[in-house]
């Protein structure tokens, strides 16, 4: 589970399981226990082994009930099928002490990261926050409050999905016969304040904790690293720290330090946030650059608003902030011939009474038509193409193939239940299909792609990038339109894998109702649902065992 370097202590060699599991080196040592390189010599795999410690002074019978829980706890957190979650292998007590064998994750820690390399930018961050919640959401589904969730327990590998380690472990820790001693176990900087305050446990403890811990990697510090123990519980439970970032993801974070529980940011809308983020840092790195594969696309302005924004010369100026739906202010240009050098110079200082030359009048009149004609040629040939490369705009192509299925809507009012697809990220895998009245999709329903599934996500949409404010809703018919256009250009394409796609597989665009776009106010937040979503799945309606979107 971690990485090994020139300081990993080399105590005695040590078997355990009945001498399957051979203990290498320590690894690491912290207050709930020792973790160890082993080497599992039955299957030949390397492995990380937990062994837990209690703190000196917990009386015999203590220990017993702790032990005792912490191996119902990892036998549950065994079950949990997420990629974000460490896989338990293997529980065993034996000689009075409890050990947990687990996939060993060669990774740094989102501590050791962000300390060597500094921040995460918000991209990298809001896939964290996507990834850790989708883990804790399975645990919570399962019973198990994780308890421990800090920058240490995150590993973060160079490729691949983050993991949350030590999952049932700090449960049985934290029970309140073994407090009762007055050791405080685990880091008081990543406790919700109502956990401080002796408050019962509940999943939202773990969310105030995934907060408090993407604060640290969007800012490189802790929220409330103090230098003793009663000062950072006194920051905790009085002080309400704003990280630096914003939009989105800034929203996320501090919806998820919200001292109320009760008021506190949800799994839902967490996910929402954290979706909204992802696009809004597409659509930013559409307007400068290329975008990874896999993005969203988001819907744009047409030829006439374009060419209606465009200044009749000059060079138009450079683009900040977000580009509003049906408007687009193109970027400076860089080739040699600027618009605004067709402009006619100023004309010299001319003695009165005397006639305009022949040649100004042409010009007064001829360049004028030739900008229109200059800005008509330099939509097809410029413009155009690249809403089509950054995805502004309905995309080219078919709006639909005979692989497509009737549109559904989601919403109040709609074929959908508000909600029901909030828990679909792109790449997700999903014991699900849509269709109308479906139920909501669970934590349980997603899946690892080399299991069997019915749908996987193809694609999102944006429709409109101004979520906050109140737009028009621009009818069925033309999200229909956007959508449809969209999700067929991602299943055309090479992200989608098979052969004869059009006959083997098939797909469906979900859009949203009238009353899911209007802007909605949620403890001072504005949102709007305006995400049009794509899922694909095989004609014959049987199931995938393997991932059909490409990485």
């Amino acid at each position: 589970m971690y990485v090994t370097g020139p300081g990993d202590r080399l105590p005695r060699m040590r078997e355990v399981g009945n001498r399957r599991y051979r203990l290498d080196r320590e690894l690491g040592r912290g207050g709930m226990g020792a973790v160890w390189l082993g080497k599992d010599t039955v299957l030949g795999r390397e492995v990380a082994v937990k062994e837990l410690l209690l703190p000196q002074g917990v009386p015999a019978a203590e220990r017993a009930v702790y032990q005792e829980r912490v191996l119902r706890e990892a036998r549950i957190a065994s079950q949990l099928q997420d990629p974000a979650v460490v896989t338990v292998y293997d529980l065993i007590s034996e000689d009075d002490q409890t050990y947990i064998v687990m996939e060993l994750i060669n990774a740094p820690t989102l501590e050791s990261l962000v300390e060597s390399s500094g921040p995460l930018g918000v991209r990298a961050a809001a896939t964290l926050a996507g990834q850790l919640l989708n883990a804790l959401e399975a645990a919570h589904a399962s019973g198990v409050v994780h308890r421990d969730v800090k920058p240490g327990n995150v590993m973060v590998p160079g490729r691949g999905t983050a993991k949350l380690t030590d999952f049932g472990i700090a449960q049985a820790v934290d029970d309140p016969k073994l407090t009762a001693t007055g050791t405080l176990i685990g880091s008081p900087a990543y406790m919700a304040p109502e956990r401080l305050a002796g408050g019962d446990a509940s999943p939202a403890w773990d969310l105030w904790a995934l907060g408090a811990t993407l604060f640290f990697a969007v800012e490189g510090r802790g929220a409330f690293d103090r230098p003793t123990t009663s000062a950072t519980i006194l920051a905790v439970m009085s002080e309400r720290p704003v990280p630096r970032v914003t939009g989105p993801l800034g929203e996320l974070i501090t919806g998820l330090m919200e001292p109320d529980p009760a008021r506190r940011t949800g799994v839902e809308r967490a996910h929402r946030l954290i979706e909204a983020a992802l696009l809004a840092e597409t659509h930013a790195s559409r307007r400068t650059g290329p975008v990874a594969d896999g993005m969203p696309t988001v819907a744009g302005p047409a030829l006439g608003a374009v060419l209606a924004t465009l200044p009749a010369q000059g060079p138009p100026p450079p683009t900040s902030g977000p580009v509003a739906i049906g408007r687009f202010t193109p970027p400076p240009t860089s080739g040699p011939v600027a618009i605004g050098q067709f402009a006619p110079a100023p004309a010299f200082p001319v003695p009165p009474r005397r006639k305009r030359p022949v040649g100004a009048i042409l010009a007064g009149t001829l360049i004028p038509l030739f900008l229109v004609g200059a800005l008509v040629l330099l939509y097809f040939t410029v413009f155009k193409p690249m809403f089509t490369s950054w995805g502004l705009g309905t995309p080219d192509g078919p709006a639909s193939t005979p692989a497509m299925q009737p549109v559904l809507t989601i919403g109040p009012g709609g074929d959908i239940a508000d909600g029901v697809v909030s828990m679909a990220f792109r790449k997700s895998c999903l014991t699900w299909v849509p269709a109308k009245d479906v139920r909501k999709i669970e934590s349980k329903d997603r899946v690892g792609c080399y299991a069997e599934h019915d749908v996987e996500v193809l694609d999102t949409v944006l429709a409109n990038t101004e979520i906050e404010k109140d737009v028009p809703y621009p009818g069925a018919e033309e999200l229909t339109k956007i959508g449809g256009t969209g999700c067929t250009r991602t299943f055309l394409s090479d992200k989608v894998n098979g052969q004869d796609k059009e006959k083997t597989l098939r797909y469906w665009v979900i859009i949203p109702t009238a009353e899911a776009w209007k802007v909605k106010t949620e403890n001072g937040y504005r949102s709007s649902d305006r995400l049009i979503y794509c899922f694909v799945g095989k004609a014959d309606g049987t199931k995938l065992v393997e991932p059909l979107m490409k990485d």
